[in-house]
């Protein structure tokens, strides 16, 4: 998947991480939000999504809300910023909303904005609804809403159905 976030800036998303997502926004899973960290290198002013995280022990789930607590995240990426080389690294975050079309919360802004002062590289950020996803890229305290560019429909929920 492609989305567009600015004239001719890209996030490019492998189809693993849209299955992974997707497995959390399936019937059984939608009685809590679930969500985790994006996995990625920075190719010029592009982003690519190679990898995420998922929902771990010490994170605090419920029906409205998702806290990522567990050490666990950053360690995944830390491991892949070794073993890529120092090339892949954390590039963002998920989290689903119980909803078909999910919108972000004040709460999420507002992390998102303390997450940006901490991070000066363009961040994904990335809800997931039942029916369809909300992405955005953050950059110098500003989220702008990315673009598909490619066919989504169904795209999320198909990838997950293809997951063994």
């Amino acid at each position: 998947m492609i989305r567009e976030w600015s004239q001719q800036r890209y996030v490019m998303v492998a189809p693993v991480v849209l299955a992974t997502i997707g497995a959390f926004l399936i019937v059984d899973e939608r009685r809590n939000e679930a969500g985790g960290i994006l996995i990625g290198s920075y190719r010029g002013s592009h982003v690519e999504v190679v990898g995420c995280t998922v929902p771990m022990p010490l994170d605090v789930r419920s029906r409205y809300r998702f806290d990522r607590r567990d050490p666990g995240h950053q360690a995944a990426a830390l491991k892949a910023w070794h073993a890529s080389g120092r090339t892949e690294t954390f590039v963002g975050e998920w989290h689903t909303h119980p909803e078909p079309h999910p919108t972000p919360s004040g709460r999420d802004r507002q992390t998102w904005a303390d997450i940006m002062k901490k991070n000066p590289n363009p961040l994904v950020f990335l809800i997931g609804g039942w029916e369809s996803l909300w992405w955005a890229v953050g950059e110098r305290g500003l989220v702008v809403e990315a673009v598909p560019l490619d066919s989504e429909p169904g795209a999320l929920l198909a990838a997950a159905k293809s997951l063994p």
